[in-house]
This record gives structure tokens, C-alpha cells and sequence, in this order.
């Protein structure tokens, strides 16, 4: 089984694109319950914005054509507390961004916001997550608690949850 980072062989082979991916409506192909097994040990449990951190860092990834690990740099700037910040462990499973390596940042922010560089090409991409899902995110974890809240949001169509920009 590949490592959290999505790969295995010491990081020689490169992580398949759909390894990860959540979200129906035709963008990603969805998770197998051993791949949502990984994720919970890798962040100790799931929560809704940790989902959004991976849908996030996939979306941003793909648009950019980049590399993960070494040819991305994240910054993400978010309420810095949980829940909002686990954000930043979702971010870093998709894109294999990492504070050890230093090109990931969390930035204490009132925004919801995520930029992803592909540091060859030198492009970048904006997500914003929308305005209503933060009040979504608490009512979904009130009724239905982390579990069921993440298998909601991950199904959940990227666009219902955060804009992508490529400047």
C-alpha cells in the first residue's frame, strides 16, 4: 500500500492522479474504504475540512499540471484553530506540500482561501471556499458527526463548495 503521501518505492513512483481523489458529478472517481482507512490514520480522524483540504490540492493540482511534493508550493490562509485549519493536513495529502520542506504555509487569516503555485511553470491557481460552507460544515457535523459529515462533503460536487481560479 502506497505511503500518505501516495507513493511507495521511497517516493520513485509517481502517485496515480485518482489515488486520493473525492467528488462525484464526473471530476474525481471516488475512495475505497481502505483509502479512507490511510487518511483517518494519517490525520487521526476525518472532518469535513480535511476533505475540503484534499478536494482542494487535487483540483489545484490537475489544473496545474504540477508536480506533487517538490513542484508545488501552498499557502492556505484559514481561521488558525481547528476545525478550519485541518484544512491545511487535507492540503498537504493531496499536494504532498509539507511544512519539512517548507513549501507549505499556514497563514492565520479571516479568509477561506488556498493558493497552489507549480513551481516550474511558475503558474498559480485560487481557491476560495465559499461563503455558506463554514455554517454548513458545523450543522453537518452537529447531525451527522465527522464520519458521515466527511462521506457527505466528499461527494459533494467542488463547485458547491469552493471556487478555482487560474489568473
Amino acid at each position: 500500500m502506497s505511503s500518505p503521501t501516495g507513493m511507495s518505492n521511497g517516493g520513485s513512483e509517481p502517485r496515480p492522479t485518482n489515488r486520493y481523489a473525492f467528488g462525484t458529478g464526473g471530476e474525481h472517481p471516488g475512495m475505497t474504504e481502505e483509502h479512507w482507512d490511510v487518511l483517518r490514520r494519517y490525520h487521526g480522524h476525518l472532518g469535513p475540512w480535511l476533505i475540503l483540504g484534499v478536494k482542494i490540492g487535487e483540483a489545484a493540482v490537475a489544473r496545474l499540471g504540477a508536480r506533487r511534493h517538490f513542484g508545488v508550493e501552498v499557502t492556505c490562509r484559514v481561521p488558525d484553530a481547528p476545525p478550519p485549519s485541518c484544512l491545511v493536513d487535507g492540503l498537504q495529502w493531496s499536494t504532498g506540500a509539507t511544512y519539512g520542506k517548507r513549501n507549505i504555509a499556514l497563514v492565520p487569516s479571516d479568509e477561506y482561501t488556498v493558493t497552489v503555485v507549480n513551481k516550474d511553470s511558475g503558474h498559480a491557481c485560487h481557491a476560495r471556499v465559499l461563503a455558506h460552507v463554514p455554517e454548513l460544515f458545523r450543522t453537518l457535523l452537529e447531525l451527522h458527526g465527522d464520519e458521515e459529515a466527511s462521506r457527505l462533503v466528499a461527494e459533494m460536487p467542488d463547485a458547491d463548495l469552493f471556487e478555482l481560479e487560474t489568473p
